[in-house]
């Protein structure tokens, strides 16, 4: 009898040590929840959670650096447009000094000035054209080519004095247009050379951008300019007007990119945000559950303490008990 009550003891020792323990692996458990903040710390903890919640960390990543992208990619917009806005400042006083010289009160010598000074302004136009950012120039024509589409082009026939049509050496009537000016009424892009910013975690999320050629050459192309005389200073001005036209459609390319930009940057803050507070109700730990977890099992843990202390007490007595 006395064996049985040793072993009975025995085994109630062991079964409050067990229970001990166990208090003590989950206060650990709720300590480090405490600590971390997080829910899952490990797998064991939450395993369809923990694979879950490292997807949607790593698409919060993806967007985070999207938003990187297009902060990079606005700042060299910015850059490029500063220098399509200088060189419309310029081709506005061309225009308006060409506008001068049309004025006949102008003497020979004030000619000469004025054409000096348009020249000087026109050279300026390849330095704002000649922008770089991080050694890469943004608007010589690497990216993008202005097409240019014509209308309203009035042609006429060439006669000769005795008003007869002038022919070519094929035998073809020769024309020409009204006082060489050329009318567009369209710009678009003539090839899909284009700047690429990645804007997006996703494939196909990102944005072209065709930043043309900017450079001296290209924007005064068929303009000559002259105001030597009244009249070639009017068609130096009515030139300039294609200039300015082909510089308008290049900052408008710009302006349209940055809305979108700027568009793509506040949607990617919402995504975001809504993904950071999906994953906080997966991953983030109930702090006032766990607090009450850990109170919980530690006071249960010094009961067990007590009973052990009482059970041992008890074995102490027993054993005296026997000697007796």
């Amino acid at each position: 009898m006395a064996i049985r009550m040793s072993g009975y003891l025995l085994r109630g020792a062991d079964g409050l040590t067990t229970i001990m323990n166990n208090h003590s692996t989950e206060m650990s458990k709720s300590m480090e929840k405490v600590s971390s903040g997080l829910r899952i710390n490990h797998s064991g903890d939450d395993a369809a959670g923990k694979a879950i919640s490292e997807k949607m960390l790593s698409q919060i990543r993806g967007l985070d650096q999207s938003q990187q992208n297009t902060q990079n990619a606005n700042s060299l917009l910015g850059v490029a447009e500063a220098a399509v806005t200088s060189i419309v400042d310029v081709l506005q006083q061309m225009k308006a000094k060409a506008l001068q010289g049309a004025d006949d009160t102008l003497t020979a010598d004030e000619r000469k000035a004025l054409q000096y000074e348009i020249q000087q302004l026109s050279s300026q136009i390849d330095a704002s054209s000649l922008v770089s950012q991080n050694g890469r120039y943004l608007l010589n024509g690497s990216f993008g080519k202005i097409n240019e589409t014509l209308q309203d082009v009035d042609v006429y026939e060439i006669l000769d004095e005795n008003e007869e049509p002038v022919l070519d050496d094929y035998g073809e009537i020769m024309t020409d247009t009204t006082e060489g000016v050329l009318n567009f009424n369209s710009f678009d892009w003539e090839d899909n050379q284009a700047m690429y910013f990645q804007v997006g975690p996703d494939k196909g999320d990102g944005i072209l951008v065709h930043l043309g050629n900017m450079t001296k050459d290209y924007i005064l192309k068929d303009v000559t300019i002259d105001v030597s005389t009244s009249e070639n200073a009017m068609k130096t001005y009515k030139d300039l007007d294609k200039s300015m036209s082909r510089a308008l459609f290049q900052q408008v390319e710009i302006a349209t990119v940055q809305e979108r930009l700027d568009s793509t940057m506040s949607n990617l803050q919402e995504v975001t945000d809504d993904t950071t507070a999906a994953l906080s109700t997966i991953q983030d730990a109930d702090m006032a559950k766990e607090m009450t977890n850990f109170v919980k099992h530690n006071v249960l843990m010094q009961a067990t303490q007590a009973m052990m202390a009482q059970a041992n007490t008890t074995m102490a007595s027993f054993i005296d008990l026997m000697r007796q």
